[in-house]
């Protein structure tokens, strides 16, 4: 299927397409596989799932025709493995392991990228692409910090009794800061605040079909970002932010700036507002971290370094295997997809005591490397996220939730938050 082909569909037959591979999802799931059943959605409890994955060992084979880790040492060598990387390769299957793919699914399904512009929003770009990325988006890391404090505190000011954590706080902040680093007009600041919430999903929508209604959605808004920051990069006499200038430095191309300019708006963006209200959700959980990360500010880099082990804004990362790899005693053929279950691994009592603890004392030691999706983006998330737990620490030291947090359905790669409510007092 040509990677265009999809954008010309009837909705009937992208329907089709998107509940078919629904529908395989939910097949590959019902010999009890743990990570088909992640897939599913098929359990409240993501850590169980985890444990089970690594009970099956270092590296397993899973119902869903994949390579599956749960295990933090080999998850650590997946995730730094240069012949391993995000972007496809075709399988050179021997003919048993495709006599094994084809009793799970006798027929062929599309990607999720040849349906969904995936790589206009920066999602499928292979290691060298991630690595120079990265360099770019090293140049908003110094500033990012204090704009996000900056623009944390003013927007706290106006919250007065109830209010969400997420769609009140976090979201604005992360927008916002994000608009400034790449350098956008003001005037185009309301859509691009309109175009990061149609990007919702895009992280899990590379694994997980997404109905009719919000996969045509998300379409139109990696569609629209791409293009309203290609005219900003583009703009005579328009302005730019400190990652074009980076890139104009170094003499990188515009399409380089590009991709890391969605990367930030897209997966950087949608990572900081995770990150935050799942750092604030485990620190009301346990009142003596909380407390110590209101008495010493310093600590809130600590609490989301341990949120990023504790509850990670990206759970999972896909690779596929561009060279016969020896992983884990076994041999993944090019084109075998690996899976990388950071959830699970960030919680293996083989590397941390108590792994199921939240706990400001473990400084993010022993934690996994950034995968290759989250590379160029994940830095700055970062900061944005410290700078504004640390000020919601301290504008907000009584903040308390006051009701369930709802998260994104059938959302493995993320499980997003979707609602967040909180008081200030």
């Amino acid at each position: 299927m040509d990677k265009d082909l999809a954008t010309g569909m009837a909705d009937h037959e992208l329907s089709y397409l998107l509940l078919l591979m629904h529908g395989a999802q939910w097949i590959m799931g019902v010999k009890d596989d743990p990570y088909a059943l992640l897939l599913r959605a098929a359990s409240d409890d993501p850590h169980d799932l985890g444990r089970r994955m690594r009970s099956r060992g270092p590296l397993y084979r899973s119902h869903a025709a994949v390579w599956v880790t749960a295990h933090h040492d080999l998850a650590a060598a997946a995730l730094s493995d240069a012949r391993l990387g995000p972007e496809y390769a075709a399988p050179q299957e021997p003919d048993e392991a495709r006599a094994e793919r084809e009793r799970v699914l006798p027929f062929d399904l599309p990607r999720m990228e040849q349906l969904l512009p995936l790589g206009q929003a920066s999602l499928t770009l292979g290691r060298p692409a991630c690595e120079r990325l990265r360099a770019l988006t090293r140049a908003v890391l110094d500033g990012v910090e204090d704009l996000a404090a900056d623009l944390c505190a003013r927007r706290v000011r106006t919250l007065d009794g109830d209010f969400d954590l997420r769609d009140d706080l976090a979201r604005p902040v992360a927008v916002a800061a994000v608009a400034e680093v790449l350098g956008l007009r003001a005037s185009d600041g309301e859509r691009f605040a309109e175009l990061c919430a149609g990007t919702d999903g895009a992280l899990d929508a590379t694994l997980c079909p997404p109905l009719l209604a919000p996969a045509r959605r998300l379409t139109a808004a990696i569609t629209g970002m791409r293009e309203l920051l290609d005219g900003s990069l583009r703009r005579n006499g328009g302005s730019t932010g400190r990652l074009v200038d980076a890139a104009v430095g170094e003499g990188r191309s515009l399409d380089d700036a590009l991709a890391a300019c969605v990367s930030l708006a897209v997966v950087g963006v949608d990572m900081a507002i995770n990150l935050v209200c799942d750092a604030v959700q485990a620190l009301l959980d346990h009142p003596e971290a909380w407390e110590r990360v209101r008495d010493e500010p310093a600590c809130a880099a600590l609490a989301i370094e341990e949120t990023m082990r504790y509850a990670p804004p990206v759970r999972l990362h896909r690779l596929f295997s561009h060279e016969d790899v020896e992983l884990g005693g076994h041999k993944v053929r090019v084109g075998d997809e690996v899976v990388v279950v950071v959830e699970a691994a960030e919680r293996d009592p083989a590397v941390y005591d108590d792994p199921d603890r939240f706990s400001l004392e473990r400084g993010g030691r022993a934690a996994l490397p950034d995968g290759p999706l989250t590379e160029p983006a994940g830095p700055p998330a970062r900061r944005m996220a410290a700078a504004t737990l640390r000020t919601i620490a301290d504008e907000l030291p009584r903040v308390r939730r006051t009701g369930p947090v709802l998260r994104r359905p059938r959302s493995p790669i993320t499980r997003g938050v979707l609602r967040f409510p909180a008081a200030v007092r």
